[in-house]
């Protein structure tokens, strides 16, 4: 095989090539030994813009999270198929082609001369091309005589839904319609995933080391700042400076009533030097995707009433990680988390005469979501927060805060619309938990001291 930039490609998480390749080998050997049927997976087929032409994205990985995770392959049109009836890996490349090479830069291609070395240098046992693949797969169906076909897929209540597992089982129904297969789910073959090996939990410390450190240049630069614009600007051009990955998501920055907005995104506002401006961001290395929010005081000294509600909402999240341990529920930390935030609000501000109007009962949002190979990992509506959390997964712990609040301290009205989250991620272990946030300042003492 000529020399080629595999970095434009191929992820190894910080290893060395062959050990990178060694380790998405292993990954597969072992899904292969769990599957009862032919397997079919495939990750990402179509180009990001490819309905809205008219965009261009800026994203530096792409792939599907369970092409990446077994493959390292970070663009498009690549599958696999996993035979366990011969004990057989193919991986399907698209055919190679020198102008796309010439306008977007190298990728994995598949030509008649560099099959056997593809499959060498990646450990798979054949090469097969991707737009073939509904084909290879009936060839297969027919030789073995079993009519069950495994894919991957999201099971939703909506059929409206059609994300791109759905549609990939579409394309594949409508293919092999005159085979008469039965198609089942391999979505619990991959549960695993998301239980972070020790080169993904060090690269995701790393990735929160580098959040934190970004955090603290935006509080250190935000006197200086009259925009959200330029607080995203420091924000986002940091996380740059230490991985090319970028962020992990679009960032968030809302002030003052901004940040009752869940999902906020323009950062086009003034910011209101009496108000709180809530971050919630990540820097993405190698893959791997911190997700870290905190809520400052744009003046540096919270107010009576923004302390109030500050400490509510941090020692809500400080509790629940106490309880955070294998075996517990997602929705058992629900309950345990926003139970103690109304409990403290009666307590605290409603009993000393203060009113709120907020666009919820009770819970805003779930305290935690998995984090994987992607910010949001498992399934889309975490149907696993019924399911026991295991050592080795990472969740968010985020509770927060919104609405419109009032009231009266030592003879001060304090009347205000703003959000308050804080949140960290944690490596689950079997009697606790392991905070890779924990150099990310949080206590009111700390922020204050961090942006005077």
């Amino acid at each position: 095989m000529k020399q080629f930039d595999y970095q434009a490609f191929f992820i190894t998480n910080g290893l060395a090539f062959e050990e990178a390749v060694q380790r998405y080998d292993t990954r597969r050997r072992q899904l292969l030994a769990k599957c009862s049927h032919i397997t079919l997976l495939s990750g990402v087929a179509t180009p990001l813009s490819h309905h809205n032409i008219w965009l261009m994205p800026d994203v530096a990985l792409y792939q599907d999270p369970v092409m990446l995770y077994l493959t390292g392959l970070n663009q498009l049109n690549v599958g696999l198929i996993l035979d366990p009836f011969q004990d057989k890996i193919s991986l399907c490349l698209p055919k190679k082609d020198d102008n796309q090479v010439f306008w977007e830069g190298d990728f994995l291609g598949l030509s008649e001369l560099n099959h056997q070395e593809i499959c060498e240098r990646f450990l798979v046992d054949d090469v097969l091309i991707y737009e073939d693949i509904a084909e290879s797969v009936v060839s297969l169906i027919h030789d073995t005589k079993d009519l069950t076909l495994a894919l991957y897929w999201h099971d939703y209540e909506s059929e409206e839904i059609a994300d791109f597992y759905v549609l990939f089982k579409k394309m594949m129904e409508e293919a092999l319609e005159e085979v008469d297969v039965n198609f089942v789910n391999c979505f619990h073959l991959l549960e695993d995933r998301v239980i972070l090996d020790d080169v993904d939990r060090a690269n995701l410390k790393q990735a929160n080391q580098f959040t934190a450190d970004v955090f603290k240049t935006v509080c250190k630069a935000l006197a200086g700042c009259s925009w959200e614009t330029e607080v995203a600007g420091i924000l986002k051009g940091n996380i740059f400076k230490y991985s090319w990955m970028g962020q992990s998501f679009p960032a968030i920055v809302a002030s003052g009533k901004n940040a009752t907005i869940l999902h906020y995104k323009h950062h086009n506002h003034r910011l209101d030097q009496d108000a709180l401006l809530l971050l919630d961001f990540g820097c993405r290395y190698e893959v791997m995707p911190a997700d870290i929010s905190r809520t400052v005081p744009v003046n540096g000294r919270f107010n009576p009433l923004q302390r109030l509600l500050y400490t509510i909402v941090l020692e809500a999240q400080i509790t629940v990680e106490k309880h955070v341990k294998e075996g517990i529920t997602i929705d058992e930390l629900n309950e345990l988390c926003w139970s103690y935030i109304e409990a403290e609000l009666d307590k605290r501000f409603f009993s000393k005469g203060g009113s709120c109007q907020r666009s919820y009962v009770k819970q805003p949002h779930n305290v935690s979501h998995l984090i994987g190979h992607m910010v949001h990992d498992g399934d889309p509506f975490r149907v696993y927060r019924s399911l026991p959390l295991q050592s080795g997964m990472v969740i968010s712990i985020e509770p927060g805060i919104y609405g419109h609040f009032s009231i009266d301290i030592d003879g001060n009205v304090y009347d205000e619309e703003l959000g308050i989250r804080i949140e960290d991620n944690v490596v689950v272990t079997g009697d606790g938990c392991d905070n890779l946030s924990s150099d990310c300042p949080k206590s009111v003492l700390d922020i204050e001291a961090l942006c005077s």
